[in-house]
């Protein structure tokens, strides 16, 4: 409770480097934010080329919107927990100050990937639109829930990100570590095919143990399927997330004092 509250006091510390952040990764940049549209905009036509025209899918229609719907997500989780690793020792001036919050630079980097997904989102809903508008889809009311999932999914984030980044400055290999995972974790996360197609109960039961799986479907069952989550993915995301942030806040903890004399 005491790292929570002091994560409170400093909210307006994390917010304004939050945004110190988003304007340096654009600084000189000639297309600036509109990046975070058009990287997303460029795989979404990407896909829809691929994968309507080359490799046209039977087992989903509207193959797009359904890959797109959990990229987004896996794309927040996988970058934010990446660039983690150095969040940390990036900033090796300001953690030797006394006073400045250490736990306070990993979630910068939660928070502007954040923002990038939520610039990422518009990007499936004007495509959805379109297909509703050709009569291919339906957009569900369900997509109201996706703020929901996204303050989950942050909290999950933030937990993990607490436990790399403290982690990474006493492994330096960690980060060659986690962006190998990560390529795994893409593929062992049902992004690219329906969990429900895995013939194994078993096997669709041990991908439920990553904890990105109940968010993705998740994300595809209220923005593409049009229905609620499962109430096993909810009770799942739930307990990941509060698991994360409790692991996240016991680990930095105990590595707080270590960190400026590591980096």
């Amino acid at each position: 409770m005491n790292e929570l509250a002091t994560l409170y006091r400093y909210r307006q510390l994390i917010a304004a480097l939050t945004v110190r952040d988003l304007k340096a990764r654009y600084r000189g940049s000639i297309l600036g934010f509109f990046w975070s549209l058009a990287n997303p905009l460029l795989l979404l036509g990407v896909y829809t080329l691929v994968f309507t025209i080359f490799f046209p899918q039977q087992v989903v229609k509207n193959y797009p919107l359904f890959l797109f719907a959990g990229i987004l997500p896996w794309t927040f989780f996988s970058a934010a927990v990446l660039e983690s690793t150095n969040s940390i020792s990036g900033n090796a001036g300001l953690i030797k100050k006394v006073m400045f919050p250490a736990e306070s630079l990993p979630l910068v980097v939660v928070f502007s990937h954040l923002v990038h997904f939520a610039l990422a989102l518009p990007v499936l809903f004007a495509a959805m639109i379109i297909y509703a508008v050709l009569g291919l889809a339906t957009i569900p009311m369900t997509a109201l829930l996706v703020p929901f999932l996204m303050i989950l999914q942050t909290i999950l984030v933030a937990g993990i990100v607490m436990c790399v980044s403290s982690a990474s400055v006493l492994l330096r290999d960690l980060r060659d570590i986690i962006a190998n995972l990560m390529q795994l974790g893409f593929f062992v996360t049902p992004i690219i095919y329906l969990i429900d197609n895995v013939p194994s109960r078993f096997l669709r039961a041990l991908l439920r143990l990553n904890p990105m799986t109940p968010f993705v479907v998740s994300y595809q069952d209220v923005l593409f399927f049009g229905h609620l989550p499962g109430l096993a993915d909810t009770l799942l995301m739930i307990a990941y997330a509060l698991a994360s942030m409790l692991l996240g806040i016991v680990v930095f903890d105990r590595l707080r004092d270590t960190l400026a004399e590591a980096i």
